[in-house]
């Protein structure tokens, strides 16, 4: 007598049918983890894009820009006077909010020196306010805060 084949296989009534079936559902939980927040997406694409200093404790620049753009399921920004971090949208905050971390190419002492940084923004109407604490030298500290607007917008 012949075993009789069930013409129904069900995946679950094998161990290897169950174990794929769970990696299935594991793969699909981490994918929808790892998936940016449709609040975070359209967060994001408020701060895309170039935004021109107006004011900063630093002193003025009116020649400073900063410039986000997508960078994976986070932002980079750039700025041109050397420095570029890797930030996060905190989701469905208002104002909308990013913080990161990155580095910050300066002169010290007559040589170019890569500091970390920090940097935190806050968008509150048409204004970009930035938080900035770059590591220098030796443990101290720098602060930077300043304000930018839209360059398109007439700022």
């Amino acid at each position: 007598m012949t075993p009789r084949l069930d013409p129904v296989s069900k995946p679950s009534s094998s161990p290897h049918g169950a174990r794929r079936m769970a990696l299935s559902f594991l793969a699909a939980v981490v994918l929808l983890l790892l998936l940016p927040s449709t609040d975070a997406v359209t967060q994001a694409n408020e701060l895309l894009g170039e935004w021109q200093q107006l004011e900063s404790n630093s002193g003025q620049c009116p020649q400073c820009r900063v410039t986000f753009a997508r960078y994976g399921p986070r932002l980079k920004v750039t700025a041109n006077n050397g420095w570029s971090a890797d930030v996060g949208i905190t989701p469905a905050s208002d104002p909308v909010r990013a913080t990161g971390q990155g580095h910050w190419a300066m002169r010290i002492e007559g040589k170019t020196v890569s500091t970390p940084l920090y940097v935190g923004f806050a968008l509150r109407g048409d204004r970009l306010h930035m938080t900035m604490i770059a590591e220098i030298v030796r443990g101290r500290k720098k602060v930077v805060k300043a304000v930018f607007g839209r360059v398109w917008s007439g700022v």
